[in-house]
Formats: structure tokens, C-alpha cells, sequence
């Protein structure tokens, strides 16, 4: 296996050392894509560049939580998700406004995840929404529409 890593036989503890940075190397990579779910699976995810601080937020959440996140349309790439978020609130007294977000195929149109969170004190800053939104993602990725 030094063979393999591009060393030699000099010295089999720096050989050991290489064979362990490669373990934890492939355990890092795959590991990332393992907490996507399947229907999300192999997906860009386009959020386009704004000057908004939440589209900014959920880019940086999307890319730490595993996915491959781009700012602009490319053509003959991988297959590409487009990330939609919005506001809305129920007409009435005591209703709570929520954050959706709905990522469709670029390509068919169709809606391939949803989710939405209460915009109440525990999403206060555009961070935790877009962190608490994604895990809502994850979780059921293919929610319906309201």
C-alpha cells in the first residue's frame, strides 16, 4: 500500500502516518454525502447570487451540511435543484409567519424537496433559519406544497 500513496519503504511509520491520512481522508468525503437523502442525492443546488443576507446564510448552511452549492446556471452539468425561499403567513390573529423553501429540477420542474419553519424567536437571526431549514430539508425532503 506505500506503494500505492507514492511512498517507499524509508521509514514504515511515515508510511503508516500516510495510510491513516488517506483512511480519515475517504471516511471525510463520503460522509458528507451519506447525510442527504436519496431524493436529493446527486443534485447541485443553485442559490443565486443576491444581495440578501438569508439566500447568503442558506448557501453556507446547504454547503455545510454536504451539498454541492453553485451561484449561477450551467448548462450540460449535473442534474441541478433551484433553491426557493419565501415568507408567508396565514391571514388571522396569532398566526406565525414561516420560512419556505422549495428546490425544484431545473430541468422537469418538479418540486424534489420542501420544508418550511415557524418564524418565531428560535429562528431569529438569518443563520439559524437557514441552519434550522435545512435540517427541516433533511428530514422530509419531499413535503408538500401549503
Amino acid at each position: 500500500m506505500a506503494g500505492t500513496l507514492g511512498g517507499g519503504a524509508a521509514d514504515p511509520r511515515m508510511n503508516a502516518r500516510r495510510v491513516g491520512i488517506a483512511a480519515v481522508c475517504i471516511c471525510a468525503a463520503g460522509c458528507g454525502g451519506a447525510r442527504i437523502p436519496a431524493a436529493l442525492r446527486g443534485y447541485d443546488i443553485l442559490v443565486e447570487q443576491a444581495p440578501d443576507s438569508q439566500a447568503l446564510e442558506l448557501a453556507r448552511s446547504m454547503r455545510a451540511y454536504g451539498f454541492r452549492v453553485r451561484r449561477a446556471v450551467r448548462g450540460g452539468g449535473r442534474p441541478t435543484a433551484a433553491l426557493i425561499s419565501f415568507t408567508f403567513q396565514e391571514a388571522g390573529l396569532g398566526t406565525v409567519p414561516g420560512l419556505y423553501v422549495r428546490l425544484f429540477d431545473t430541468r422537469t420542474g418538479d418540486i424534489v424537496g420542501a420544508a418550511m419553519i415557524p418564524l418565531d424567536s428560535a429562528a431569529a437571526t438569518p443563520q439559524a433559519r437557514a441552519d434550522a431549514v435545512v435540517r427541516a430539508l433533511v428530514a422530509a425532503p419531499r413535503a408538500s406544497p401549503p
